[in-house]
């Protein structure tokens, strides 16, 4: 009787989860394919990180899901250049009334440093702008729509494909070398013409402040010369002159020719001054006029320094490199750690297993778990020996089945994915992997509480169905968690509910009760954690 129950047990339990993760999963690929919605594919030249069921989305929303890949056949026409390049043919299940035209473009992006890999589309719009049309835009055709009349229908024939580490050292290899001669052009261009221009318009400055100078000695000069011409007293002369013009006459043509004996001296001085200015004048134009015209080249982008100026295509090799190595470092940064330290005793078998944990969450809603577990049941390995004989008295085969058990450490390897979440606090998230070096799932619900006292934070429920082979019925492992203070958590549960354990609760397999206490930190605790510790290490060492 007993026997029949716990078989019961098993079954309705089994009936009962795999019908939540068949729901669960109906849930999320809702309307995604099927009957309901239309097929569009792209050409990669590289679909590494794509695979099938991999998400479409169209502004951060699941519109699709890749369901088929498979290379390209070359055209029957004679390909061109782009044609003849082998590719990848990606085809995408988009749910029903998801708007789609033929100038939408079709993303390959990063989802994570581990290597994952989706499609985000730009649906496009139903008209787009054509200079050359006579009303200025053009209609675009809707994608998914008679795809067996037109095949171009369903296709998305804007592809821009994510770039890989690869192509970064690619490119920063091409950089380097173009920004090493700009460089040593640069140098040379500062030490050679420009250098010889500027001493040239410093020398020619020099001197036309020279002469300039000399030239308002000799001014100065003249003015005093005229001053002492004009300096006497004139009504002496005038009366002698209305005296005596015969003496006043010879008095200003002697006074004209003592004149003329000064100012002739000044006036060739003061035109050889001229020269000179006018020579001056002659260098500095030449000179700006070599300024003007290496400004001209340089605008024009002759030379080195004008293509360094005028070419956009530097300016977007480094504009597109440093994009490439934000991309780079970002899907870096996004990816977030947490540790995990556990400690169960089981009560019957009077025995305790640890568990060490690292949980990569990649996004909000996904996570790889990896587990090293040191269990006192050990791990178990068997080997069945099948023997033949021809004596009749005996059977005709016989086989004999060794179970060995040893101590080594199980571990496990499950990718998570959050099925629901509700009003934003209750948390389902199904897992699937290696549990324990088998072949296991597990559910996981996380539910925030709120009590009277700031103690208790977080209440979490686990359970996992792992190990098919070791005994009579799989191995299922119930769960309670409560985060009682931040980063300490109380355990407690029911490991391997399914069997009952041999006669007097012996055995390494069977039922049994555990409680227990786990520690978890994340990536800010873990700096704080080495920041304090490194401190500690290097006082004690300074002592």
């Amino acid at each position: 009787m007993n026997t029949s129950s716990a078989a019961l047990k098993v079954g309705l339990t089994a009936i009962a989860l795999s019908a939540l993760v068949f729901f669960g999963f109906r849930f999320v690929a809702k309307g995604i394919s099927g009957r309901h919605g239309f097929s569009v594919y792209a050409l990669f030249s590289d679909a590494t990180g794509l695979a099938n069921q991999s998400r479409v989305q169209i502004a951060g929303l699941n519109v699709g899901e890749v369901i088929d890949r498979r290379i390209e056949p070359p055209p029957a026409h004679p390909p061109s250049d782009e044609e003849r390049a082998t590719r990848a043919r990606v085809t995408i299940a988009m749910r029903a009334g998801t708007p789609l035209w033929s100038n939408a473009t079709i993303f390959k992006k990063t989802a994570s440093l581990l290597g994952e890999y989706y499609l985000e589309i730009d649906p496009g719009t139903p008209t787009s702008p054509d200079p050359t049309g006579p009303s200025g835009s053009k209609k675009n055709e809707p994608l998914g729509e008679g795809c067996d009349i037109k095949p171009e229908n369903c296709q998305i024939k804007n592809v821009v494909e994510a770039v890989t580490t690869g192509d970064v050292l690619v490119r920063i290899q091409e950089t380097l070398p173009i920004l090493r001669d700009i460089l040593l052009d640069v140098r040379e261009l500062t030490h050679g013409p420009l250098k010889d221009i500027a001493n040239s318009v410093k020398t020619g400055v020099d001197k036309n402040s020279a002469a300039a100078e000399q030239l308002l000695h000799h001014v100065d000069a003249i003015a005093l010369d005229i001053k002492s011409m004009t300096g006497g007293k004139p009504s002496e002369d005038l009366r002698q002159s209305l005296d005596n013009i015969r003496e006043a006459s010879d008095a200003l043509r002697s006074a004209m020719q003592k004149g003329e004996k000064q100012v002739d001296p000044t006036a060739t001085k003061v035109q050889n001054d001229l020269d000179k200015l006018g020579t001056a004048i002659d260098n500095l134009n030449r000179t700006l006029e070599n300024m003007a015209d290496v400004s001209t080249k340089v605008k024009n982008g002759e030379g080195t320094v004008g293509r360094l100026l005028n070419d956009d295509t530097i300016a977007n090799n480094v504009e597109q490199l440093t994009t490439d190595a934000s991309n780079f470092l970002g899907s870096i940064t996004r990816l977030q750690t947490l540790i995990g330290l556990r400690s169960e005793y089981n009560v019957v078998a009077n025995s305790l297993k640890t568990y060490i944990s690292v949980q990569l969450q990649s996004r909000p809603d996904k996570f790889f778990l990896i587990e090293l577990i040191d269990d006192p049941r050990g791990s178990r390995s068997s080997q069945r020996t099948f023997t033949t004989t021809d004596d009749p008295t005996k059977p005709v085969t016989s086989n004999t089945e060794t179970v060995t058990v040893t101590d080594k450490f199980r571990f496990s390897f499950m990718l998570a994915k959050r099925l629901f979440l509700l009003d934003g606090k209750m948390a389902l998230t199904g897992r699937f992997g290696i549990k324990e070096s088998s072949g296991g799932i597990g559910l996981d619900m996380e539910l925030p509480i709120s009590l009277a006292s700031s103690w208790f934070r977080t209440f979490e429920l686990k359970s996992d169905i792992f190990d098919f082979r070791t005994n009579i019925y799989p191995r299922l492992k119930l769960l309670a968690a409560l985060e009682f203070y931040r980063h300490i958590w109380i355990v407690g549960g029911l490991d391997d509910a399914f069997n009952g354990r041999g006669p007097g609760g012996g055995g390494s397999t069977g039922r049994d009760y555990f409680f227990g206490i786990q520690l978890t930190f994340n990536d800010d605790d873990l700096r704080s954690l080495l920041a304090v510790g490194g401190a500690a290490l290097f006082g004690s060492a300074s002592k």
